[in-house]
């Protein structure tokens, strides 16, 4: 009762819900003059033929129908064919508004498909849960094709906006019902149809992910279309090795064989972005949260006073994460997920009082509300200090010996920075080698 007082009273947090309520104002006047632009503009010129193009609108936002516009109006010069849109519901009126400004005219709704309910799997996902007696029996479940448990784990993460949800929560039985939901509706379309490509926002949330799974299987290709980086990108996924490490990275054996001035500039435009990244430039919500130079303590003695104290002990700095957002997405196997990583290190680094430990909460993790890491620190020893998610990470990176995280970007730019970094699971730069990789729990 006193948590949630005190979260009720606290300023920072009825600010962030103003910020929120104002922005959100802001888009939808920006979306109205947005669509009324793609009316004038009219549908994708198209022929219909007998090819089928799946895409969605299960995630509002223009620039994916920007992106969405631009791969069909690409792809209409090549082929013919006609497009499906996937919708959560048919009061998903936005949604479908945004779609049918491309040309679609055909839906299907996951929450209202006439065929299969969700009522009519949770047997199903009951008889399923039966066999889970804790969080890493569930990650083991064995579900229809072979669809990645994980993919279902992470989504009842992200719904209940829980690390760790009890197992006795009802999220993990719907999540489990609509998943199997989703599997039986694509089976069907991808069966009746011929269906030549889809494209979709996400990969990874059970919605998607199902969809991409079965079409893989079917070797149809799947597109994610996204901005990463600032930039727009367009994923193609060709089989389903390319699921289990979905964000396009460049690897360090592809980039050994570029020639020698290609990879020379490369590494000027990423140290010119890691710079623009710390001044605060980037645009990247992460990064403005991340980065705050208005807040910088650039002395290294000082910034090591005010964060660790005068106590001549090395600084380690643990990063968290945003405990919910997708834990799996590089294939993590030495944890179940974030809050189990997070627990273990806190056991550990308890007993290690040769060394100042920082945990530094993720920067968005007010963003997105729910689950705190102070709420796992309630009384920890004197050599372990919980940081302001607020905090400058340069700051942090100046008062640093040496940073642990599981995926975190700030192995980048610890690394750049001259530290010594330990990924505490996979990330999409485990095999550059400038990194200490944890092989499984005891390794780490």
């Amino acid at each position: 009762m006193a948590v949630t007082l005190k979260k009720l009273v606290d300023p920072a947090r009825w600010r962030h819900v103003l910020e929120r309520t104002m922005e959100n104002r802001r888009r939808r006047s920006l979306d109205e003059t947005l669509d009324t632009a793609w009316a004038e503009r009219g549908p994708v010129s198209l022929e219909d033929g007998p090819a089928t193009v799946i895409v969605d609108a299960m995630w509002y936002n223009p620039n994916h129908f920007l992106r969405l516009r631009l791969f069909l109006e690409s792809l209409a010069t090549k082929q013919r064919f006609r497009i499906l849109g996937i919708l959560l519901s048919r009061s998903a009126r936005r949604e479908r508004r945004a779609l049918e400004r491309l040309g679609v005219r055909e839906f299907i709704y996951l929450e209202e498909d006439e065929e299969f309910q969700t009522d009519g799997f949770l047997k199903a996902a009951d008889a399923l849960l039966a066999t889970a007696q804790n969080h890493s029996d569930f990650l083991s479940l064995d579900l229809p094709h072979g669809l990645p448990a994980y993919v279902v784990y992470d989504t009842a993460l992200r719904i209940a906006r829980d690390p760790q949800p009890a197992l006795d929560n009802p999220v993990w039985r719907q999540s489990l019902a609509e998943t199997l939901r989703n599997l039986a509706i694509y089976e069907r379309e991808l069966t009746d149809r011929c269906v030549s490509e889809v494209a979709l926002s996400h990969p990874w949330k059970a919605e998607w992910g199902t969809l991409v799974w079965l079409a893989l299987e079917q070797t149809i290709p799947v597109y994610h279309l996204t901005g990463y980086v600032e930039a727009m990108r367009i994923r193609r996924f060709r089989s389903r090795a390319d699921f289990f490490s979905p964000v396009e990275h460049l690897s360090a054996t592809a980039f050994d064989t570029l020639p020698a001035g290609i990879r020379e500039e490369l590494v000027r435009i990423g140290e010119s972005q890691l710079e623009r990244r710390t001044a605060g430039g980037s645009n990247d919500i992460n990064a403005r949260h991340a980065f705050r130079p208005s807040a910088r303590i650039d002395e290294r003695s000082r910034a090591r006073e005010v964060l660790a104290g005068e106590n001549g002990r090395p600084v380690i700095t643990v990063y968290g994460h945003v405990w919910y957002d997708f834990p799996h997405t590089f294939s993590m196997s030495n944890f179940t997920d974030f809050r189990d990583w997070m627990e273990l290190t806190l056991r550990h680094v308890a007993t290690l009082d040769d060394v100042t430990w920082l945990i530094k909460p993720h920067p968005t993790e007010g963003w997105y509300d729910g689950f705190r890491l102070a709420e796992l620190m309630r009384a920890p020893p004197a050599h372990v200090r919980l940081l302001p998610p607020e905090v400058d990470n340069k700051t942090v990176l100046n008062a640093s010996d040496c940073i642990v995280t599981v995926h975190g970007t700030v192995g980048l730019e610890a690394a750049a920075f001259g530290l010594p970094v330990l990924l505490a699971d996979n990330s999409y730069f485990s095999d550059w080698d400038f990194a200490h990789l944890a092989t499984d729990r005891t390794d780490y």
